[in-house]
């Protein structure tokens, strides 16, 4: 037996050499001692699948099969102070986030988030950490057939409990942005045509003439039934609901339309305007009581590719009345040509320039856009590109409505 350094002769079996004193048989090294604060790893007695454990603060992190895996789960965590919430599960997530985020929100934003709680009840008793995309899209699979929208909703919830939980420490990283949705189907919206509303000024009713007040000013069934008394200002209104920018704007009503906000305010016995109609004035028993049956008395049908019988949603009076804020404000040359007009954007005029300067570059080349002085107002200098009958063909509503300055 030779000395593994100095090559000297030993005794079989001898520890130590007698000539450079090195001990002769391997010794494991001892693990260094993790810093202050880090976490540590130890291993349980008996036989376990997963004997290894990181812990840290007090808290357990995770079991594992291999002391390495142990060890990765804390360098991930390195940095991070840990307490008793860190393995919290979805629910109790839930039940922190949701009273801090309802206060900021509507009944009606509460009960969508309620709902879009409810369908993820098989994670409700996981720990919120261990939760992976792979989880929440199977779930949002089950629910494929519903629309774009609502999946929509149920994803933004997930967005904001991991928001809050990688605020509080509770998570590291937001696995349901991942989260694949459904695409989205642009369905034809149908409004209101003018024979529509031929048939509602005729029939003549209190609810008729709510509805044209909506077509009037593009307000929502709820926005309609709550405008006090005091925001009727004879040629607008001042009002609006769910939008910071949408509360408290300035409605201008169309003059068809005007005669109608004057019969209600006449006849108005409260602080709303609508306190004197002696229908249904709760904005749900209106449109399921008196607005769905005066359209299928009227017999105002949808667009053919929908079933025949389907009533109108009370939300396309107010696409009606985008049509009608552009009547008589455009100018439509016959011939290509060079134009400049001016067109007034009655309601929401940030928005509908949006819509207007979107629907101009199609067929024109924009060249100088102004702003006057008046916000609602604004001048498009350019030229036609496509020629006019090709214009009508795909903005019928537009057909005939003008002149060319």
């Amino acid at each position: 037996m030779l000395c593994i350094k100095c090559g000297a002769s030993l005794p079989e079996g001898a520890n130590f050499c007698h000539m450079c004193g090195k001990k002769q048989i391997p010794q494991k090294r001892k693990p260094l001692k993790r810093p202050n604060g880090s976490g540590t790893v130890y291993k349980l007695s008996g036989h376990r699948k997963r004997p290894w454990v990181a812990a840290k603060n007090r808290v357990i992190i995770g079991y594992y099969e291999k002391k390495t895996d142990a060890l990765q789960a804390l360098e991930r965590l390195s940095g991070v102070s840990l307490s008793d919430r860190f393995n919290m599960t979805f629910a109790e997530v839930y039940a922190q986030w949701s009273p801090e985020h309802f206060k900021t929100i509507g009944p009606k934003g509460v009960e969508a988030y309620e709902n879009s709680f409810q369908i993820s009840s098989s994670l409700h008793d996981i720990k919120f950490r261990d939760l992976r995309t792979s989880d929440f899209q199977e779930i949002f699979f089950s629910h494929w057939k519903k629309s774009h929208a609502t999946l929509s909703k149920y994803k933004q919830l997930l967005n904001q409990m991991y928001s809050f939980a990688i605020r509080e420490e509770i998570a590291t990283t937001n696995f349901a942005k991942f989260i694949s949705l459904p695409d989205q189907v642009k369905k034809e919206k149908e409004i209101f045509s003018q024979a529509d509303i031929e048939k509602l000024k005729k029939e003549g009713s209190d609810a008729a003439k709510i509805i044209l007040m909506l077509i009037g000013t593009g307000m929502r069934i709820g926005e309609l039934f709550s405008l006090p008394l005091s925001g009727y200002h004879q040629t607008y209104v001042i009002g609006g609901s769910k939008t910071d920018a949408g509360r408290n704007r300035i409605i201008p009503i169309r003059p068809e339309a005007r005669d109608y906000f004057a019969h209600f305010a006449a006849i108005a016995t409260g602080p709303l305007l609508l306190s004197g109609y002696s229908g249904q004035r709760v904005a749900d028993n209106f449109r399921n009581r008196e607005y769905y049956p005066l359209l299928k008395k009227l017999k105002i049908k949808k667009n053919p590719l929908i079933p025949p019988g389907t009533p109108m949603p009370p939300g396309l009076s107010k696409r009606a009345y985008l049509p009608k804020c552009f009547k008589q404000s455009w100018a439509i040359p016959t011939t290509p040509q060079r134009l400049i007009f001016t067109t007034i954007l009655t309601q929401n005029p940030s928005f509908m320039r949006w819509i207007l300067l979107r629907l101009l570059t199609s067929y024109y080349q924009i060249q100088k856009i102004k702003t006057t002085k008046n916000p609602a107002t604004i001048e498009v200098a350019g030229f036609l590109l496509v020629t006019h009958r090709r214009l009508e063909r795909r903005t019928p509503s537009l057909k005939g409505r003008c002149s060319a300055y």
